[in-house]
Formats: structure tokens, C-alpha cells, sequence
């Protein structure tokens, strides 16, 4: 034990914000919480379904010259609730393939090389003529509902609430029920206050014709109905005012859908320039909720994956994007609660990662890239979005025209990137949580502007999964363990609490104790014991043992990683369009 305590590697610090545990963060604070990211907020793992159809039984041949468009879009027609498999071979595919019923899934055998390749030939303007519009939207794999989505009110909302509440009195609660998917709709009355609470009331939104008045809608699931409150399954993200005609509504979405294991290649053409896109895009989701994308790699791409309006819950893992030069990597827009995921970006993009148009609580989470991340804030009121232990990165890039308005809205967070940390100093006075190593402006620790703060060996290392942590594994919490949450499996296991946080394990020899890698080190000689975890909910009870090497291994991991991440600097090439 003495020798297991001694080779265990130094603690690292800790964010004011947040703690050792969790301890100083409450959900209303300015640090938002970014636990219900990801496909049902991170309760359920992805899923695998059966596969219902293949492919080849409608005539796809995968030989790389035979046109297999139609039969692809045969077995999708006939797909029901399952997965249209696509065997390895290379497919080309000349027309936009969609997805416009729930519980469909498109399925192959790998994203190498030598796995399913879908060969794209075409660019939407060669199908649809030329428009500006590819450079921001449209795709060839395009999931979404198959008539134009309209959202309509069930019923107009009677009572103001605060960000953070999770309940709502309504005036009917006819034709809602619990786990309903509804919008939260509010609309600017003309003042623009909306907008400034948005930017934490210290700046205004912008005022292109298309955000005048001001929408803002905020997608949430219905946990109960009592009377005429209705509660949801997540905090609220903003204030709710009367004056903001609030109501919740309703519109026809695509659930459980997804795009795995695939490789989506196109045609090798030189980048048409910035804004000059054909649309040479890979994946679109609109009104789609808890679906995903998993091992999929994209080539050579003018564009990689785009969200738009009513899209919530979302994970999107091990995406890798390669090739050429592209536009958009991962644009996220009018999207809330989105997970990004383990992604590796090899190639350039104008912009990496995207967030824009009021998209919200999406998070970023271990990501690389070899070049470095444009991390793009794109106007338009984008708030409390999340990157969290991601590779070299710059502000620089950020575009959106100049009607959007400051590029961020409040309190979005950079947590644990890598080092030196730059901070987004042209909106940084809307409430920016930047926290982590060398960053390379002095602390600013505001209470309602910027959060600057330097913290070495930043633990937790990534924010999002102890947020989550906190929301599904408190149970598991003793005295000198806590609950973990594994994103893989979307469970909770039992690991040390990490060192120096409060260890009492309620014996009067050892009360006021602290832990050293899980063990309370002090005036007893006797150790904290270890308490199994909760029936359902997480593994089965660990030595102690185990738990100290598993626990110093990650730790020694974690600060690996980030010790690796290098970082290229670029120099301000001021405001881009688009």
C-alpha cells in the first residue's frame, strides 16, 4: 500500500468553478450544465439494431462502377425498424439518399479503405443546379422528415421561469405526455431583450432580416404532467418571459436513426474556394432527435456534417474527416444538446467545428486534429456549447456575416484544451468560462463577464463526463470513491476520489481526513473501505488495489495527452464572411 501511495503521479488542480467533485457548481451557476448531451442526454448507450434489409438484395452491386443509387433507395423504402446493412465493396451513389422514418439505420462493414465506401460522384449542384446555399447546407446522406417540418402550438405557457427550473405551468395539457418531445418557443416582443439575454444582457443580437424579431427555440422532453405543470427531463437554458409570447410547440420528427460504419468518399476535385462550394457534403440532419453517427470517415468533403432546426440528442462519434480542403467540418446550427465525440480532423477546413444560430449545450469532447481546430462561433446568438480536451485550436476564423452579431452568446466554455490556452477575446465580455493550462491572458475571474482561469493539470479533465458523472453516478459516491460515468456504455463504475478532496469515512480518528489517490491518508492508520456499487447501476465492488492502479493510470494518461497536443499560432486575420 505504502508503495502503491508513493508511485501514484501528483494530483493536479482544480477550477473554482466546479471543485474536486463537483462541490462549488451548482446548475444555475454561470457554468452551464452540459450533462444531457448526446443520445438520450447520455442515459442509454448506442444502440445495436438488426438489420432488416441488405443492400444487395436490391440489386447494389459495390464494384465501383455500376450506379447503385436506386438500390439504395429501395432497401431504405422497405427498411422497418432496423438496419439496411451494406456489405463491404465500393458503391457509387449519383442522388441524395434519405432517411424520413424513425428507426432506420444505415449500416456497413467499416470506414477503412477496404470497408463500406460510398463513392460520391456528383456535387448537389450537378442535381440541383448551382446555389450559394450548398457552401451552408444540403447533403448526400440527408435525415429528416420527408414533408417540410411545421411547428404548431399545444398550448401557450402562463408563468415566467428562471434558467435552471425544470417545470413549466401551461394553459392545457391536451395532447401532450410524458416523453414528448416540444419546443419551447419564445419570440422577441421588439425591444430585443431577448436577444441581450442571450448575451447576458451585455450585448445586443444581431439584425439580419432573418433574426428579426428574434425566435429562440428550445427543444426539451416531457418527464411528467402534473395538473397543468408540465416538467421537463433538463434545466431550462434561458429565462422564460411573459413578454416573449412563450409557448410549447409541436412538430413531426425522425427519432432513433443513425449512420455507422461507413466511409463516404467524393469525387477528387481541387476546393472551389470559400463560398464557392458545389456541394460536395456528406451528412444533414433536420428534425431528427437521439440519433447519431458512429464510425464514419469522409473524404475529400466540401463539407462534413451540418445540423439544423429541431435537432436534439445527438452523439456523433469517431468521425475522422480527410482529404482536401473543405468549408464546414461539423457545423452545428439551431441544435441543442449535440455530442461530439473521440473525432479526428486530418485535413484543413476554413472552419473545424461550428457552432451557430442559437445552437446550445452542445459539447465537444476529445477531439484532434492535425492541423489546428478552428473552433468557429458563427453568430448568431450560439450559447452554452462546450469544448472540452480538444487539440491545438484558434479562434481565428470565426465567421458569420457582420449583421449576426457578436459571434458567441453567454457562457459558452473552454475547458482543458491544449496548452497554452487561447481565450475568444472578441466576445469574451459575454460570460466565457475558459479554464485550463497556460492560458495566454491574465486570470479574469468575473462574475458576469469573463472567466479566465489558469489551473495546471486541470481535473476534472474533461468537463462533460463529470458532469454527467454527478447526474447519474452520485449514488455510487462514499467516502473515499465516486461514481464514474463510461460514455461507451453509457453506465457507472466506482474509482478513487481524487486526491486531497474530503475523505471522511465517519470514524472519529480519522474525521476531517483527506484522500491520497482514493485513501484517506492521516492520523489513523486505518484505511478507508471501499462500498460497492449501487444494484443496476455500475460495477461490482473493487479492491482497492485495482482501483489505485487503474486510477494512476488514467491519471497518467490524461496528463499525457495533454502534454502531447502541440500548438501552431496564427495571427488575427480579423472577421471572415460566412
Amino acid at each position: 500500500m505504502a508503495l502503491l501511495l508513493a508511485s501514484a503521479p501528483a494530483s493536479g488542480g482544480t477550477s473554482k468553478l466546479w471543485g474536486a467533485a463537483g462541490e462549488a457548481w451548482t446548475p444555475t451557476s454561470r457554468l452551464p450544465d452540459y450533462s444531457h448531451a448526446g443520445y438520450h442526454g447520455g442515459e442509454a448507450p448506442l444502440p445495436e439494431v438488426p438489420v432488416v434489409v441488405n443492400v444487395t438484395d436490391f440489386g447494389a452491386v459495390g464494384d465501383g462502377m455500376t450506379d447503385d443509387t436506386d438500390a439504395f433507395a429501395a432497401a431504405i423504402a422497405a427498411a422497418e425498424n432496423g438496419a439496411v446493412f451494406i456489405p463491404a465493396g465500393r458503391y457509387v451513389i449519383t442522388d441524395v439518399l434519405r432517411i424520413s422514418k424513425s428507426n432506420v439505420v444505415l449500416r456497413g462493414e467499416g470506414s477503412g479503405p477496404d470497408g463500406s465506401v460510398l463513392f460520391v460522384s456528383k456535387s448537389l449542384a450537378d442535381i440541383y443546379g448551382p446555389s450559394r446555399s450548398w457552401s451552408w447546407s444540403g447533403a448526400f446522406i440527408e435525415l429528416r422528415p420527408s414533408q417540410e417540418v411545421i411547428a404548431t402550438t399545444a398550448t401557450a405557457v402562463m408563468t415566467a421561469a428562471s434558467r435552471g427550473d425544470t417545470s413549466l405551468t401551461v394553459a392545457s395539457t391536451t395532447g401532450l405526455a410524458e416523453g414528448q418531445l416540444v419546443e419551447l418557443h419564445q419570440v422577441d416582443d421588439g425591444s430585443g431583450s431577448l436577444g441581450r439575454h442571450l448575451h447576458n444582457d451585455q450585448a445586443e443580437a444581431g439584425d439580419c432580416p432573418y433574426m428579426v424579431p428574434l425566435n429562440l427555440d428550445s427543444p426539451l422532453r416531457i418527464r411528467s404532467i402534473d395538473g397543468g405543470v408540465v416538467t421537463f427531463t433538463q434545466p431550462l437554458r434561458t429565462d422564460v418571459s411573459l413578454t416573449w409570447s412563450p409557448e410549447l410547440q409541436t412538430h413531426e420528427v425522425v427519432e432513433e436513426v443513425g449512420v455507422e460504419h461507413l466511409r463516404i468518399e467524393f469525387i477528387a476535385v481541387p476546393y472551389a474556394g470559400h463560398l464557392k462550394e458545389p456541394g460536395y457534403n456528406a451528412i444533414t440532419f433536420t428534425a431528427v432527435a437521439d440519433g447519431w453517427v458512429r464510425d464514419v470517415t469522409i473524404v475529400d468533403a466540401d463539407s462534413g456534417i451540418f445540423t439544423g432546426s429541431y435537432v436534439k440528442g445527438l452523439t456523433l462519434q469517431e468521425i475522422a474527416l480527410e482529404g482536401r480542403q473543405g468549408h464546414h467540418g461539423i457545423a452545428l446550427s439551431y441544435s441543442a444538446d449535440i455530442l461530439v465525440r473521440d473525432f479526428n480532423i486530418a485535413n484543413a477546413w476554413t472552419h473545424s467545428l461550428t457552432v451557430s444560430a442559437r445552437a446550445s449545450g452542445n459539447v465537444f469532447s476529445r477531439g484532434t486534429g492535425a492541423e489546428v481546430l478552428v473552433l468557429d462561433h458563427h453568430g448568431d446568438s450560439p450559447f452554452e456549447n462546450l469544448f472540452t480536451q480538444l487539440s491545438a485550436y484558434t479562434f481565428v476564423g470565426s465567421g458569420g456575416e457582420d449583421c449576426t452579431g457578436p459571434h458567441g452568446g453567454a457562457r459558452n466554455t473552454y475547458w482543458n484544451l491544449a496548452a497554452p490556452m487561447d481565450v475568444p477575446l472578441l466576445w469574451g465580455h459575454v460570460q466565457s468560462n475558459v479554464v485550463g493550462e497556460g492560458l495566454i491572458v491574465s486570470d479574469a475571474l468575473t462574475e458576469e463577464a469573463q472567466w479566465y482561469e489558469t489551473v495546471s493539470a486541470l481535473e476534472p479533465a474533461n468537463l462533460y463526463e463529470a458532469q454527467t458523472s454527478l447526474r447519474l453516478c452520485g449514488e455510487l459516491s462514499s467516502a473515499c470513491d465516486l461514481g464514474v460515468y463510461e460514455p461507451d456504455t453509457a453506465s457507472c463504475s466506482v474509482a478513487p476520489r481524487p486526491r486531497g478532496t474530503a475523505c471522511d469515512d465517519g470514524d472519529p480518528d480519522t474525521d476531517g481526513d483527506a484522500c491520497s489517490e482514493g485513501v484517506c491518508a492521516g492520523t489513523s492508520s486505518w484505511w478507508c473501505s471501499y462500498s460497492p456499487a449501487a444494484p443496476g447501476r455500475g460495477s461490482s465492488p473493487l479492491v482497492l488495489g485495482l482501483l489505485l492502479a487503474l486510477s494512476a493510470a488514467a491519471a497518467s494518461r490524461r496528463r499525457g495527452a495533454s502534454s502531447q497536443w502541440a500548438v501552431l499560432s496564427f495571427e488575427h486575420e480579423g472577421r471572415k464572411k460566412a
